[in-house]
């Protein structure tokens, strides 16, 4: 099932994702003290991370490969703001069960992933 989120990394539409979750999580300011503990400031809470579940192509599949082993990516959310980030795998890229080869592909694969933003 599509949730009509329209994803775009590094300006590539890629498919709809059958899972999204999306939030903003603080970014800190860590130091240590002189008397030698950690101490954090949190000094806002905008820094976007998402995660979600791609049933893809194996092109895709191997494009997200890609993009989770690159440093940075940008990503697009409904034609909202560029975000910049990490993406990486979010678990096990699994072959859907009873999907074919067809067309030059190697069948349906589900690739979850997690941004996390700069």
């Amino acid at each position: 099932m599509a949730l009509g989120k329209y994803i775009k990394i590094n300006n590539e539409v890629v498919p709809n994702p059958t899972s999204f979750d999306y939030s903003l999580n603080p970014n800190e300011n860590i130091f240590t003290s002189e008397a030698g503990t950690e101490m954090s400031n949190i000094v806002r809470l905008d820094r976007p991370s998402w995660t979600a579940s791609f049933p893809c192509s194996s092109r895709y599949r191997d494009k997200f490969i890609g993009w989770c082993t690159s440093p940075s990516v940008t990503c697009k959310i409904d034609n909202g703001t560029e975000m910049t980030g990490r993406l990486r795998l979010g678990g096990a890229i699994t072959l859907v069960e009873d999907s074919e080869y067809v067309g030059g592909t190697q069948g349906l694969w589900n690739v979850p992933v997690v941004f996390e933003g700069e």
